[in-house]
């Protein structure tokens, strides 16, 4: 599971007082992932590069599309002329895995090429929390670990709201500074800032980082390391709001204009706006775009101070809260963050500001502006089949599926479509579709079941005549097989067929292999009754090999099956059932 997000390096602009035009060419190359393939203890990390190229003048916006569906916050850089920019970004993994990662240029149809990785681990992952302190090795070189929880990790009601996350970092020895970073699941890394522990004094401290929350949604933060040591996991949070508008946090009544000071003079508390993402925005508005704000409270050193501050967003002020800094003989600082969503009621310039009470009389303040560029198209749009995983296999609580559904148009058309899971969206995706051309659209997803069960998942075009299909899906967790062996199948997922059947009914299969990094392995589909051609596939260092059958139709027009057998080592095989449902 990623425990990192997006760091995405390499000149990014502030915002700009109006929205600049994209330059005229852009282009991305050498796409690359450091280390491409390790093998050891976990978490380990993976760093990915690109080289962005462009010409003219204006604001190249891009972010990182990976392999599982995520993408990175949106960032841009300036150019003013011929200008290459190496961006980066880096993931953190807790378990073996393996996939790619490609940079879009918003504006721009396709991905740039894929950097592809693997990551084996070869045991679970030791977690240190308060519950599992670290080792004390005084006069050794120091080693950290932090966890982090979300208060509270699920909330429904009235927005805006507060999830205040509390991180715990704990040192092997004092005295000691510790560097770590914030990691958000929205927009990435944070800045860097440093925890001092006193000589002789605790190995732990905590840190706190309060978020105003003022829309719907969900994600992530945890705490990664520059210290040598010990990441945190993820903690993960959940926002409904049953009472606020989708655009903006609502205003309430201004603060004081001669409010009370909660610090002494001598500890006039400094604000700053660090990080605002996307900041100046101009794409598509499908669905509302969340905005994310990094802020900073700097306090110098002295005794201990309780500082009141809050947001405003276009002069409404928001979220008031209350910060404990603890006394200390060196400047303090914490930060705190805040996240809304804007439509197309939105379009135009926008303020945030952050101020704080004893601190300076007027806010600090961030422009940006929001303009949405899609437009609703009127081309035809018709599926003829949906087709979704039938899943036989361990469920490790993470397991890839797959829907697609086969689409027609009556002209040239982009075309966005997103999945919908059980109830929850997926990413939006973007494919040009042309008339006469029969068309796949689709998209994957991670199951996280560890026990049986049926879903239902849902393929919807989101502009033009807005079609879409909603089929079940199912998964089959089988325990993993003790026995020994040297090649072992963990996976088989046909498709299930769900159409007009108008012509026969056409499906594919997967497969996951794992055995020791450079096993041979043989193996053949039998797809009702009738075997393929044998192929042989070395497994990499992962250990982990992913095989997929050619497509194959069905002109029965019934149920279906299909088996994956290995023809050496100890031959083992799995079968499935695939439904086929003519509509």
């Amino acid at each position: 599971m990623l425990l990192g997000a997006a760091l995405l390096s390499g000149l990014l602009a502030a915002p700009a007082p109006a929205l600049a035009a994209a330059p005229a060419a852009v282009k991305v190359a050498q796409v690359k992932a450091s280390p491409a393939r390790q093998s050891g203890a976990c978490p380990a990390t993976v760093g990915f590069s690109a080289v962005v190229t462009a010409k003219g003048a204006g604001a190249v916006r891009y972010r990182w599309v990976r392999g599982d569906g995520s993408r990175s916050a949106v960032r841009s850089l300036r150019v003013s002329g011929p200008r290459k920019v190496v961006v980066r970004d880096r993931q953190t993994f807790d378990r073996s895995t393996s996939g790619w990662q490609a940079v879009e240029i918003l504006g721009r149809k396709g991905l740039s090429a894929k950097a592809r990785f693997s990551v084996a681990c070869p045991g679970p992952v030791v977690v240190r929390d308060d519950h599992h302190p670290l080792p004390a090795r005084p006069g050794k070189p120091l080693t950290a670990a932090a966890s982090v929880t979300a208060d509270p990790p699920s909330y429904e009601g009235a927005c805006p709201t507060t999830v205040r996350f509390t991180g715990t970092i704990q040192v092997s020895r004092t005295p000691a500074d510790v560097r770590y970073q914030w990691v958000d699941s929205a927009t990435g890394e944070g800045p860097v800032q440093v925890l001092s522990f006193a000589a002789n004094g605790p190995r732990s401290r905590q840190v706190v980082l309060p978020m105003g929350v003022g829309s719907s949604g969900s994600g992530w933060k945890a705490i990664r390391l520059i210290t040598p040591g010990q990441h945190s996991t993820r903690a993960a949070y959940e926002v409904t709001c049953t009472s606020t508008p989708p655009t903006s946090p609502p205003p309430t009544s201004p603060p004081p204009t001669s409010p009370p000071p909660t610090t002494p003079p001598a500890q006039k508390p400094q604000p700053s706006i660090a990080a605002l993402t996307p900041g100046d925005y101009a794409g598509e508005c499908l669905e509302p775009v969340a905005y994310q704000a990094t802020g900073r409270i700097a306090l110098p050193a002295g005794p201990a101070a309780k500082v009141t501050y809050w947001w405003i967003l276009d002069g409404s002020k928001w979220q008031q809260q209350v910060l404990d800094f603890a006394a200390s003989d060196r400047p303090r600082t914490q930060d705190v963050t805040a996240s809304w969503s804007l439509d197309r009621t939105g379009a135009g310039r926008h303020t945030l500001g952050l101020m704080t009470e004893g601190g300076p009389a007027e806010p600090v303040t961030r422009a940006f502006g929001f303009t949405c560029t899609d437009q609703p198209g009127d081309a035809k749009l018709t599926f003829r089949y949906l087709l979704t995983p039938v899943f036989h296999g361990v469920c490790d609580g993470s397991y890839g599926l797959r829907a697609d559904g086969l689409v027609m148009t009556d002209r040239e058309a982009e075309v966005k479509y997103r999945l919908v899971v059980d109830g929850k969206p997926g990413p939006i995706r973007s494919e040009v579709l042309r008339p006469g051309i029969k068309s796949k659209i689709g998209d994957f997803w991670y199951g996280s079941a560890r026990s049986s069960g049926t879903g239902v998942v849902r393929l919807e075009v989101l502009n033009h005549n807005r079609p879409f299909m909603q089929e079940p899906y199912t998964w089959e967790c089988r325990d993993k097989d003790p026995a020994p062996g040297t090649v072992k199948i963990v996976e088989l997922r046909p498709d299930a067929y769900y159409g007009d059947c108008v012509d026969a009914p056409y499906v594919t299969a997967h497969g996951t292999f794992t055995a020791a990094p450079g096993t041979e392995i043989t193996y053949r589909w039998v797809a009702d009754g009738n075997p393929t051609a044998s192929y042989t596939h070395k497994v990499g260092e992962s250990g982990i090999l992913e095989v997929q059958a050619a497509y194959w139709d069905r002109p029965e027009r019934k149920d279906g099956t299909v088996v994956l057998e290995v023809l050496n080592h100890d031959k083992p095989s799995m079968r499935a059932v695939y439904p086929v449902t003519c509509r």
